[in-house]
């Protein structure tokens, strides 16, 4: 990875440590360690990083972006803690999640301060720049909580098409990619054009990672992808893969594919499932769409305005390494 991005990696990490840190000056202590506990886990920051990258494409001193950096990753740690609450999720980045470590209740007040001082720390902008990052950021935040329901929503139903899928991950995952570079040029007081060009990057970069996770859930290596192989098809998760399924199956397949969703999860399920994939083609769609998306996006950070090429390439590089990855 570009050295570059080493640099933001470091920045981001000592000021959000130096964040956690500061929260034992504040009380009552059972709201706060449980957000010093999840802030202290390890996370990849990559939202945050694209917030600095954008802001360094058009001006110097990135951290500048650092508060709105900061405002993002807090935001996506609330989501995290609510969505573990949701799904009664027991692990999150290898720990025990907050609910099961201490409970639900103070799970539920701990993502809410998350989420208040995201807000609260884009207040520290001058006036015209506050206002355009509350802004969009609010307008993430009601589409992200859209895209969790519609997640839901999903789970109840035996069939979802491609286009709902891809609409409701878009809200989940892409909208929040998009708002961090998004984030970093307001700062950078950039045009609302520009704006909207790396918005679009980012949202790119959340379909197709998501797209890839779905794959690699089916056909990654458990050694390389971290987690055991087949979870969504163990249940029956609307994942790209199935929506394609459905849309691409004869009746004959049609049939199988019901017949198998039937299945209590086994090794058999999984296998049974995945021979249909691959009958249908579906994990050559899904690379192929992914790749699709990655060459949209080569097109878009092309066309910025920003005179800053090795950056730009470093954006470029960042977009191929979240899109063509193997875990």
């Amino acid at each position: 990875m570009n050295i570059k991005i080493n640099t933001y990696q470091k920045a981001f990490l000592n000021y959000i440590t130096r964040y956690s840190k500061n929260l034992d000056k504040r009380s009552p202590k059972e709201l706060y360690q449980p957000i010093q506990y999840i802030l202290d886990s390890d996370a990849k920051h990559i939202r945050p990083i694209l917030c600095l990258l954008a802001y360094n494409l058009y001006e110097s001193n990135y951290k500048n972006a650092l508060n709105a950096a900061l405002a993002i990753e807090l935001f996506h740690t609330f989501s995290l803690v609510h969505d573990d609450i949701l799904d009664n999720a027991s692990l999150r980045r290898g720990k025990k999640t907050i609910h099961e470590k201490w409970n639900t209740n103070i799970a539920i007040l701990s993502g809410d301060v998350l989420l208040t001082e995201s807000f609260r720390l884009l207040s520290n902008y001058s006036p015209s720049i506050a206002q355009q990052l509350l802004k969009v950021f609010s307008e993430a935040s009601v589409l992200i909580c859209e895209g969790q329901q519609e997640d839901m929503n999903f789970e109840k139903l035996v069939k979802v098409t491609t286009k709902q899928y891809l609409e409701m991950i878009r809200k989940k995952t892409g909208v929040l990619i998009g708002t961090s570079l998004q984030m970093g040029a307001i700062v950078a007081n950039v045009s609302l054009n520009e704006q909207k060009k790396l918005y679009k990057i980012g949202e790119n970069i959340g379909l197709a990672f998501q797209i890839m996770d779905d794959y690699l859930d089916t056909f990654g290596d458990s050694k390389l992808f971290g987690k055991k192989i087949g979870n969504d098809i163990l249940s029956n998760k609307k994942t790209f893969l199935l929506t394609k399924a459905f849309e691409t199956s004869n009746s004959k397949q049609l049939q199988k594919l019901y017949k198998f969703l039937k299945m209590p999860p086994s090794k058999d399920k999984i296998i049974f499932i995945k021979q249909l994939f691959l009958e249908l083609g579906i994990n050559e769609i899904a690379l192929k769409t992914a790749q699709e998306i990655n060459k949209k996006n080569e097109k878009l950070i092309q066309s910025l305005s920003s005179q800053k090429y090795e950056l730009k390439q470093t954006l470029r590089k960042l977009s191929n390494e979240l899109i063509n990855r193997t875990k």
